[in-house]
């Protein structure tokens, strides 16, 4: 069986990134950068006022009070054409070119106008008071945003503040998710005798979704053998494959036989986990990425958060490993075995600051309800011994943005 650490490592090494395309920058939220993004002007591009006020130049404000001659004025979005000369001033408004001459800004609280176009400066104020200079954030073909980056909002943003009306982004993945088994019945029914809803169909679209990649539904394939290979044959034109259900070692478990004879590689089959041991990584001879993932829904869950989640990653090419937090517990935990252990838990902030996490009520890997309310999953090494109430612990982190 295989550590968590080694199924990433073996996942990431089959992982190549898509091929990228172009797209406008309103269309490229939370798409992976695949060229860089360089600013296209010195920035801010002018000297420029940061405070209403009047543009001044700083020897004549040495000693105050001084009245000085309004010249004119400037606002955001305009220029002041003539140079400010000895004892004048210009009125000037926030985010305004600095007139030429003028080196410095007193705060419009700090003077009184009168009509004669003169102002009483109150406050004295030396070179660059008030004042951004230009460049002062990043020069004229400075490197701003990095291949691997994610387009935030807030990315957005300032990719067009450096004019990058078209970005080069990745490929989004394209993720089919079939789920298998005689027993599942779709939501919208009532489950009778031994069937049970197709809860793992809409958890992986949602996941899939939730990481802003596309996926492609294939829904049900019942414990037969030509109906499964034929679905099974449909996902493999997307770049990733999940599945749930028939991947252990039960009599109508068929999956892992006819992903062989699909010309699946097998490259991580159960893991040292629990929930998720009978969790399959495999690829085929064209580089599709295959994850037979166990029915139980937490299993699932932590089988995607694990494997999938960073192997969508790497094929945009980003950083794809999760990390984790340390955690003072809320509760307890029962001794962990001989496998790497998840629990479903809620983290919040102390007032101290640091991180509490709080355990749920939660009865294992086939109590999806226990999941309510789960922020993080909090992780336990091998062979640990009872966690009691205060001991710090591993945490990762649910709902992250990808």
């Amino acid at each position: 069986m295989f550590d968590v650490a080694e199924a990433q490592r073996i996942v990431l090494d089959k992982v190549r990134p898509l091929p990228t395309t172009k797209l406008p920058l309103r269309e490229a939220l939370y798409r992976t950068l695949a060229a860089p993004i360089c600013t296209d002007l010195d920035d801010p591009p002018f000297d420029r006022a940061v405070m209403d006020g009047y543009a001044v130049r700083s020897a004549d404000v040495g000693s105050v009070p001084v009245n000085l001659k309004v010249v004119g004025q400037v606002a955001a979005g305009s220029l002041y054409k003539r140079r400010v000369g000895t004892g004048e001033a210009v009125q000037i408004n926030t985010g305004a070119p600095m007139p030429d001459g003028a080196d410095a800004v007193v705060r419009v609280e700090a003077t009184q106008a009168d009509a004669a176009h003169r102002v009483l400066i109150r406050e004295s104020a030396s070179a660059g008071q008030f004042v951004t200079r230009r460049g002062a954030y990043a020069r004229a073909g400075q490197e701003i945003l990095r291949p691997g980056d994610r387009l935030t909002p807030v990315h957005i943003g300032v990719a067009a503040t450096t004019g990058a009306a078209q970005v080069t982004v990745y490929r989004q993945p394209r993720v089919a998710i079939l789920t298998t088994g005689d027993e599942l019945v779709d939501i919208d029914r009532r489950p009778t005798a031994a069937q049970i809803r197709n809860s793992n169909q809409y958890l992986l679209e949602a996941l899939v979704r939730a990481a802003h990649t596309e996926p492609m539904l294939l829904g049900t394939a019942g414990d037969d053998r030509a109906k499964l290979s034929a679905r099974i044959g449909e996902g493999l034109e997307g770049d990733v494959l999940c599945i749930t259900g028939g991947v252990s070692a039960g009599a109508f478990d068929f999956v892992p036989d006819i992903l062989k004879a699909h010309g699946a590689c097998f490259h991580v089959h159960k893991m040292a986990i629990k929930p998720g041991r009978p969790t399959i990584f495999a690829t085929t001879p064209a580089g599709k990425l295959i994850f037979a993932l166990p029915g139980n829904p937490v299993s699932a869950f932590i089988g995607f958060e694990l494997l999938v989640r960073p192997a969508l990653a790497g094929l945009e090419g980003r950083e794809a490993i999760p990390r984790p937090l340390r955690a003072r517990l809320a509760g307890t935990l029962p001794a962990v075995a001989g496998r790497r252990s998840f629990f479903p838990a809620r983290i919040a902030i102390a007032d101290s600051g640091e991180y509490d996490v709080h355990t749920l009520s939660w009865h294992g890997s086939g109590d999806s309800l226990g999941m309510t309310g789960a922020n993080a999953i909090i992780e336990r090494a091998p062979n640990s011994p009872a966690a009691r109430d205060g001991d710090l612990v591993s945490v990762y982190l649910l709902d992250r943005d990808g």
